[in-house]
């Protein structure tokens, strides 16, 4: 009777280590798998969309009349159109892309953690994101248009995404064209560039002819995803 009350022992603590062994695996094996689904069900869908696109630019080409019927599957994340775009939203844990960065593949835009909100309004654009808005001078007709070193960036605000808390940053935001750092005003005209939401970045481009010839000078302004700073290039 003792030596098989000690196989009967022995079986159970043997089946106690293999499934602790098993859950041990599960834990480690099971978000391991996840991020290879996510990462699957994303290689899908950016070949579907580019698929689509495809198919667009082929009508678009075909003329008046031209139609298709393109089935979508998506098998995760939400799908809308939205901002005279259709948009795929999927929220995952797994390192698809690096936090903010987007990638352009032609018209689609593929952006991770895209938090920025672009708008054109009567008077003013503004681009914002969850640590800062801007507010930038309107002004689209060539002909009319006048800018000056202060004359574009209209205010700048700073956002606490915790607290919620707003600061504006009072001095004024003046841009220079040589090393001089002499006053200017010419022509020239804005652009707003990538209008929407969730967008992992966005421009405003003001065309400053201050060489009084045909061509322009650029201002351009680039605000990225879940940044407290702005990009300025001059070209």
């Amino acid at each position: 009777m003792g030596n098989k009350a000690q196989i009967w022992v022995s079986a159970i603590l043997y089946i106690l280590v293999i499934s602790v062994v098993m859950v041990l695996v599960l834990n480690a094996g099971v978000p391991i798998i996840k991020d290879l689904q996510d990462k699957t069900v994303f290689t899908r869908a950016k070949n579907t969309f580019l698929t689509l696109n495809q198919h667009i630019n082929e009508i678009s080409e075909e003329g008046v009349g031209s139609q298709r019927v393109i089935p979508i599957e998506i098998e995760k994340g939400y799908l809308e159109l939205r901002d005279g775009s259709l948009k795929w939203d999927m929220r995952t844990d797994a390192k698809i892309l690096e936090s903010g960065q987007q990638i352009e593949l032609g018209n689609l835009y593929i952006s991770s953690n895209a938090d920025v909100t672009s708008r054109n309004h009567a008077e003013n654009y503004t681009l914002e994101n969850n640590y800062l808005r801007a507010t930038f001078h309107k002004c689209e007709d060539r002909e009319t248009c006048l800018f000056n070193q202060t004359g574009m960036i209209k205010q700048l605000v700073f956002k606490n995404p915790e607290s919620g808390t707003e600061s504006a940053a009072l001095n004024d935001f003046e841009f220079y064209f040589n090393t001089s750092g002499g006053n200017w005003a010419t022509s020239g005209y804005s652009v707003l560039e990538d209008e929407g939401s969730s967008l992992g970045a966005a421009r405003v481009l003001f065309y400053i002819n201050n060489t009084g010839a045909s061509y322009y000078s650029v201002m351009e302004f680039t605000l990225e995803s879940n940044r407290d700073f702005m990009q300025v290039k001059i070209r």
